[in-house]
């Protein structure tokens, strides 16, 4: 495929991101699909961006992911590493040696 756009939903059938790139494959006995070249994910309507050169949508998982570095960028938060795996909706993003800035946490005591 070329000038892929995609666009997610949770199971209410409300907007929750949509990825665009360049170009992409996508394999309808599964439900995958990859999008290559300049790949960017947007959330719906609160500023969050996800920026790779190659992610991967899963959908038995319900996954997006990427071997590759990336960034995050949302309100008050940019991360960068060098991979990632994440829910479509960035709530849940674990990254490969991240490092950034933004918000605030607390550290348990030990």
């Amino acid at each position: 495929l070329r000038n892929v756009h995609i666009t997610f939903y949770d199971t209410d059938g409300k907007e929750t991101s949509t990825l665009t790139a360049r170009e992409g494959t996508y394999h309808w006995a599964t439900g995958d699909m990859e999008g290559r070249g300049n790949c960017v994910v947007v959330g719906a309507g609160d500023g969050r961006t996800l920026r790779s050169e190659v992610m991967r949508y899963r959908q038995a998982t319900n996954t997006v992911s990427s071997d590759l570095p990336f960034v995050f960028d949302a309100p008050g938060r940019h991360i960068e590493g060098d991979g990632f795996t994440s829910d479509p909706n960035f709530n849940n993003v674990t990254a490969l040696r991240p490092h950034g800035t933004g918000g605030r946490f607390t550290l348990p005591n030990q």
